[in-house]
């Protein structure tokens, strides 16, 4: 369902009088474009959302005002989700994720406009994700957000916190102050016990534990490396979450570049600096 830019003008300016409060009917090119953004934005949650709208072909008024509403809920949905993620998050001490989960998503419900800005994120999200988002904005890009944090808390939750932060300090001695992500370094760690058939944790590798990692390691290209990584990856996922499909999802993304830094790991002799 497409309409035409002309056709939405006078859903832009009724949104203009609201702007100015009744005020003025001029407004400036930068806030008119602002609103029209607005506009294409609710339209295209009404395409997206899963509810049952009229058969009949929709009007550009009836489109936007069912797409506002389902901003609406969406940004209700997504605040409960965040008050229910709240009641056992943990940022293991990282600042970034620290400041970006308890810190910034409160700002984002309180600065949020779905009527004037529904296309703003307001956020700088600056703790990343394995999933890149630069394609979403809006609700659209926190509440896909949120949900890869629920992820990786589900994740994180099925270890120690001792190994969780044997796995960073790892990485840097100084992780707690680095913009780097949780989950990415315990799975790099988990997936060398796998390889190595230990199924516990283990905070600290001896030095068999690497000359049995270079054993496993050697010999295997990246591709050879990253499909065994991936089939350890999903004997793992069944065993602990089974159906999980968000969890396979979400750390799928990650096995390619541990696949690498392990591969090359294995090629400069530097496996007992990375894990």
């Amino acid at each position: 369902m497409k309409y035409e830019l002309a056709k939405l003008l006078p859903i832009v300016e009724s949104l203009s009088r609201k702007y100015t409060r009744n005020e003025s009917t001029s407004i400036s090119y930068e806030t008119a474009q602002q609103l029209m953004e607005a506009v294409l934005y609710c339209i295209q949650e009404m395409k997206s959302a899963p509810a049952d709208l009229p058969a009949a072909v929709l009007s550009p008024a009836d489109a936007y005002a069912f797409g506002y509403e389902a901003v609406l809920k969406k940004t209700k949905q997504t605040a409960a989700r965040y008050n229910a993620l709240m009641e056992r998050f943990s940022s293991y001490g990282n600042r970034a994720y620290e400041e970006t989960i308890v810190q910034g998503f409160p700002a984002f419900f309180r600065w949020y406009d779905p009527l004037f800005t529904p296309q703003e994120h307001i956020l700088t999200l600056d703790y990343p994700l394995l999933l890149p988002l630069e394609a979403l904005c809006g609700i659209d890009r926190i509440t896909t957000y949120l949900k890869c944090i629920e992820t990786e808390q589900r994740f994180l939750r099925c270890f120690s916190e001792e190994f969780v932060r044997s796995a960073l300090s790892k990485h840097h001695p100084q992780w707690e102050e680095l913009f780097l992500n949780l989950p990415y370094h315990v799975l790099k760690k988990l997936m060398c016990l796998l390889l190595l058939d230990i199924h516990q944790e283990k905070e600290r590798f001896s030095d068999i534990d690497y000359n049995n990692l270079r054993t496993k390691l050697n010999g295997l290209s990246k591709e050879a490396l990253k499909e065994r990584l991936t089939i350890l990856l999903l004997q793992f996922l069944a065993q602990y979450f089974p159906q999980d499909t968000a969890m396979e999802t979400y750390l799928n993304y990650a096995v390619e570049d541990i696949a690498t830094e392990l591969w090359l790991g294995m090629e400069k002799d530097s496996l007992s600096r990375i894990v």
